[in-house]
């Protein structure tokens, strides 16, 4: 319920609760210490709020895959393609030369995650940076200026914490199965620690699932074979 209510509060300029919703930076579970500062920071986010999902015109064409292109990898056969002058919303970058990125355009429409080159998104739309909760609603305090590039950080993506970046575990780390070749029921993306998304989890692939849980388990840490990667999905998917 943390994840949907931030996801909630961070909704603006179009962006839909389906295409953002989780992707607030959440602590790592089991430790007390963390909890309180992440309830402590979500209070501060709620009053003060820095804009994770800034977007960017396409320079190009963008051929966007489903999951990082690698060998072996499943479901990339048919990538989508944003034309040239549409608006994407950038995540972080993968590495030099992959970003992840979602597509506005596809808000209602799975998949809207995806991964591409770095080399087709072009410059940032002038849009709200940072905003504050007054009592006549929500008042931005510093605007994100046309005409910028993505930047260069390498596996970081914007967050509430107090110096605006955090690290997004891509790959994620592996952890005990307990269970193999479990079905997915419905469509899902795949989450790092901090619920950066790092792939997608199409209906009715298969999955190994593990022992690690996180936010009341309603997030569970899977292998994906298909996309030859760990990470985790919300557990509703496999029931």
């Amino acid at each position: 319920m943390r994840t949907r209510l931030l996801g909630t509060l961070i909704l603006t300029g179009g962006v839909t609760a389906a295409a953002i919703t989780g992707a607030v930076a959440l602590d790592a579970p089991g430790d007390t210490r963390n909890a309180q500062a992440s309830a402590a920071s979500q209070v501060q986010a709620a009053k003060r709020q820095q804009n994770l999902f800034l977007r960017y015109v396409t320079a190009g064409p963008c051929t966007v895959y489903l999951n990082y292109p690698k060998s072996k990898v499943k479901g990339n056969g048919h990538p989508l393609t944003v034309p040239a002058g549409q608006q994407i919303i950038w995540r972080y970058n993968i590495d030099a030369k992959r970003a992840m990125i979602s597509i506005p355009a596809r808000a209602h429409n799975y998949p809207w995650w995806g991964v591409t080159d770095r080399s087709c998104i072009g410059k940032s739309i002038r849009q709200w940076l940072i905003r504050e909760k007054t009592a006549k609603g929500w008042k931005v305090v510093k605007r994100y200026p046309a005409g910028r590039p993505i930047p260069n950080r390498i596996k970081q993506g914007r967050s509430n914490q107090a110096d605006g970046w955090r690290k997004v575990y891509f790959p994620e780390t592996s952890a005990r199965i307990v269970a193999r070749h479990q079905q997915t029921h419905r469509n899902a993306t795949l989450r790092d620690r901090h619920n950066f998304v790092i792939g997608n989890v199409p209906a009715n692939w298969h999955v190994n699932v593990s022992s690690a849980y996180r936010s009341g388990r309603h997030w569970v840490k899977v292998y994906v074979p298909n996309a030859k990667r760990w990470g985790y999905i919300e557990s509703s998917v496999l029931h």
